[in-house]
């Protein structure tokens, strides 16, 4: 896809402002909203980080329980694939096209050992996490911890959890390639990576970032003797709750009410997350789309409702994902600068095709193309756009440190909520001066 020309910037703008289909009703692609190339580019991308995101969640869950299932990751991707995909074409392609698809809540990999070392049934964890969202989003509650978050708070957000994703993802990238003696390998799709960030951007191709990284991967796997074992076949997902718990994971039901007791601090954080997480991703979309666009953003609470609803189904089914706006298409629509529906609509088609196929899992969650593709394509956005961010609102700075810093050090609600803290103070100290100068 080459550069957009004047002609096609004025229908991308078109096609945003003029984004009106119905709540609740049947929209018809190409009739209540526009079909373009460009949705294509969002779908693709989107699939590929969702398999390695929900890949990631799988491997930090086996290696914290010690899950000895030797196809517990990949069927557990085509499980959560499938149910995502489902979710994504009848709601954000067919019923409501302004509700962003339910994804990964990327921010909470890094934090799933300490879940494990503390026990939690993530089960439990999923159906308590999932009543708590439905009770807020009913109450919009979502929107109101938007708007407490100022610049400073949100550009803080954006780096740690881009910067503690990045880190993450190059722990797991080194321990894969010492075991596996992949380091000329591993440094070369790094260095590739960023030569590939620079060349996309400077020709204004950046949108294609996860799909040519995941092909460049596949090429160096191949030219340095490591390729990707393809043993899942065709097939349909494991729908079966009790085969999953009680075999798959090998932990039972949640019977107990310590079972129950031991989430509740990380729900308290995931809750923090969500609003967080999509203001991270708000921002993306509202500095690409610009004034005109705003119609063809997603509405956070009625987002989140259905975002909670496939989490208690995903943990229910037996999943080993978080769920959360689907982050790794929303980043690119923004990029590309179209609204939801039709790229929701190849979204969910795509991902029921690498379900049903069984191989594209198997090449997804190659470490090689893994973790490069989160590291690139899904974290250094977010850090990208939070020096943005910084960059158009200097005195931000102050609260984005503080919430940066606090938030590696402690935890990201710690970081969060001092940011808030100096930012209304900020707000005082700048009322009182106003007043003192009036």
């Amino acid at each position: 896809m080459g550069k957009p020309d004047h002609l096609s910037n004025q229908r991308l703008e078109q096609d945003l402002a003029q984004y009106q289909t119905r709540a609740w009703y049947w929209n018809r692609p190409g009739k209540d909203y526009t079909v373009r190339p460009e949705d294509l580019v969002p779908a693709l991308s989107g699939v590929i980080g969702k398999i390695a995101l929900v890949a990631a969640f799988a491997v930090a869950w086996k290696n914290g329980l010690g899950i000895g299932t030797p196809d517990f990751v990949t069927e557990n991707v085509r499980l959560e694939l499938f149910v995502a995909s489902i979710l994504a074409i009848l709601f954000s392609a067919v019923l409501h096209p302004r509700l962003g698809p339910p994804g990964t809540l990327a921010p909470l990999i890094p934090l799933v050992p300490a879940m494990a070392a503390a026990g939690v049934h993530p089960l439990a964890f999923g159906i308590l996490l999932g009543a708590a969202g439905i009770a807020l989003a009913a109450s919009g509650s979502f929107s109101r911890i938007m708007t407490l978050t100022g610049p400073g708070t949100r550009s803080g957000i954006l780096l740690l959890f881009g910067l503690m994703g990045i880190a993450s993802s190059l722990r797991s990238l080194w321990a894969w390639t010492q075991a596996n003696s992949a380091l000329p390998a591993a440094g070369a799709i790094l260095s590739l990576g960023i030569v590939l960030i620079i060349a996309l951007q400077r020709f204004k191709m950046r949108w294609l970032v996860i799909p040519s990284l995941a092909t460049l991967a596949l090429l160096l796997a191949l030219m340095f003797r490591i390729p990707p074992q393809l043993e899942t076949g065709p097939g349909l997902p494991l729908l079966n709750p009790g085969q999953w718990w009680l075999e798959k994971w090998g932990l039972g039901w949640p019977g107990s009410v310590a079972d129950f007791i031991k989430p509740i601090p990380f729900v308290l954080l995931a809750i923090v997350m969500w609003p967080t997480d999509a203001l991270a991703i708000q921002t993306i979309l509202e500095n690409n789309y610009g004034p005109a666009g705003r119609r063809a953003t997603f509405l956070l609470n009625p987002t989140y409702l259905l975002v909670s609803v496939r989490n208690i189904i995903g943990a229910l089914l037996g999943g080993a994902q978080t769920a959360a706006i689907w982050r790794s298409f929303m980043i690119p629509l923004g990029v590309v600068r179209r609204p939801i529906g039709a790229s929701a609509l190849f979204l969910g088609l795509f991902g029921l095709l690498a379900s049903f196929l069984g191989f594209p899992l198997d090449w997804a969650v190659f470490p090689l193309l893994l973790w490069p593709v989160l590291i690139f394509g899904v974290y250094l956005p977010m850090v990208e756009n939070g020096i943005q961010t910084l960059g158009i609102n200097k005195r931000a700075i102050p609260a984005a440190l503080a919430c940066l810093v606090t938030g590696w050090l402690f935890q990201p609600v710690v970081g969060w909520i001092l940011g808030l803290v100096i930012e209304k103070l900020q707000l005082i100290s700048h009322q009182r001066h106003s007043k003192q100068l009036g």
